[in-house]
């Protein structure tokens, strides 16, 4: 093992004891795996012939994906966010505790539908999704039993994570009023954002656009290193942060740094990724997001926050559905540099 991968090796080690907020939407992710043999007499698509129950597997998903990889990278996780008091609101909070992840801090909001996406797979294709949701704001009177939790809670964490899938839970004024909490305690605020919403990345240390949406919240394509460049000044200005991380599938990764005291310069940094075969990129930014922040509030430069969930991601898409990344296969794709 290189000097510099023994360094990134401890900087996950040190991944246990850190404790990550995570403020968003909480969903359930369902897989159903099937064997399509056939078109449908009826219509041009696909018979899936499904087994049994057994080949229904769940997860939780959006901020409930950011947290379960935070556990399963050794950290511990703090939810904060809203569920209903439905089917899928309980299956979800029982797939977080497996992970070990507490739910006392999540609010169980009345007549709330949890949001519920099915994925029906065959061969290692996604063949169709279905979506089971009511996106709505959460209640005025939620939202502040969010805050009292987080207010609660602040002096345990050594990070907060927003994530924001635009189905009510990650309201405008809460994220601006956590990302105050956060500041004045100095942790490190990471958001991963939508580009509707952009008002919640102001003042937080880093946001983790995809391409697509770093292109909408720029309001310009963004097709060579001018424009990326160009695109991540005006963000890290209008949005005052610090890093902008743009993640680009099998490209990799653009690291923006606004520039330091006495100095115009942004500091561009280009993180390549290995070529791989990808089955499905479900659930890629949201072990971004936790990697970034678990190695950051860890004690690495976000440079190297960012190589680690480089290569993490590059694991997470070997896989089939919304599932986190372990510590140990983090490990293993360090010392193999892949």
């Amino acid at each position: 093992m290189t000097r510099g991968q023994a360094r990134l090796a401890q900087i996950i080690r040190n991944f246990r004891g850190r404790t990550i907020g995570v403020l968003g939407d909480f969903m359930l992710d369902e897989l159903l795996r099937g064997e399509a043999t056939r078109i449908s007499p009826e219509a041009p698509v696909p018979v899936v012939l499904m087994g049994d129950h057994h080949a229904v597997q769940g997860f939780p998903g959006g901020a409930g994906n950011v947290a379960a990889n935070i556990a399963a990278l050794g950290g511990r996780a703090l939810p904060f966010g809203a569920v209903g008091s439905d089917k899928s609101g309980k299956q979800l909070q029982s797939l977080l505790e497996s992970r070990r992840v507490s739910c006392g801090t999540l609010v169980r909001e009345p007549g709330r539908v949890t949001p519920h996406k099915v994925r029906i797979v065959a061969h290692q294709h996604q063949l169709l999704r279905l979506d089971f949701e009511k996106p709505a704001p959460i209640s005025s009177h939620t939202a502040e039993l969010i805050l009292r939790g987080l207010r609660r809670s602040i002096g345990k964490l050594d990070a907060l994570i927003i994530s924001d899938y635009e189905k009510g839970s990650a309201p405008t004024e809460l994220c601006q009023q956590a990302v105050t909490l956060a500041l004045e305690r100095r942790l490190p605020v990471f958001v991963d954002p939508k580009p509707r919403h952009p008002e919640i990345c102001r003042h937080s240390t880093a946001i983790s656009p995809n391409l697509r949406e770093a292109e909408l919240m720029a309001g310009t394509p963004l097709q060579d290193r001018r424009q990326i460049e160009a695109a991540g000044r005006r963000l890290l200005v209008e949005l005052d942060c610090r890093y902008v991380l743009i993640t680009r599938g099998g490209e990799g990764m653009t690291l923006l740094e606004a520039p330091r005291p006495g100095s115009t310069n942004v500091t561009m940094h280009e993180i390549k990724s290995v070529p791989r075969p990808v089955y499905d990129v479900t659930g890629a930014g949201d072990t971004v997001i936790a990697v970034v922040a678990l190695a950051y509030s860890a004690g690495a430069s976000m440079k190297t926050a960012a190589e680690l969930a480089n290569l993490a991601a590059g694991r997470v898409v070997l896989k089939f559905g919304t599932v986190e990344i372990t510590s140990q296969e983090l490990l293993e794709a360090v010392a193999e540099g892949v």
